[in-house]
């Protein structure tokens, strides 16, 4: 149970902050009356086509969300495997917090355009997903 407690913690730790990104990106796109679409623009916009190039924070913060997309669920399903095997407990509370700041680093150094900081934590928590996997394939060929 302590183990899905923690996940739990994970899942919405890491759901808040993919919102938090998807909220500056609509906040930005209101500010500056630039939407993707002119369905939206028109909806949602305050006169005009609405439809201009995205600015910088804009296509940062789309960048970044793609980049979760792309990562997050793949940490999910190792984390799920890594629980239902019963890994290591303790590695739960080591792999799943590091994981989790890892992707608020990178977001944030995303958006403010900062390297090596973005690459480094990227790096992170791939290494956290390969040692989550290591553990995987080490208790599956145990048994």
């Amino acid at each position: 149970m302590f183990a899905w407690k923690i996940y739990g913690i994970t899942v919405v730790t890491l759901f808040l902050k993919m919102f938090a990104i998807a909220l500056i990106q609509v906040n930005t796109r209101q500010k500056s009356n630039n939407f993707s679409t002119p369905e939206d623009a028109a909806t949602f916009g305050k006169g005009g086509s609405g439809v201009v190039q995205e600015s910088q924070l804009l296509e940062r913060a789309t960048k970044s969300l793609n980049n979760d997309v792309e990562n997050i669920p793949i940490f999910l399903f190792l984390a799920t495997t890594y629980i239902n095997l019963g890994c290591w407990e303790q590695g739960l509370l080591i792999y799943f917090p590091v994981f989790v700041l890892s992707r608020f680093v990178h977001s944030i150094a995303y958006l403010r355009a900062m390297q090596p900081l973005r690459t480094r934590a990227y790096q992170l928590s791939i290494s956290v997903m390969m040692l989550l996997s290591g553990h995987i394939l080490w208790r599956a060929l145990q048994s």
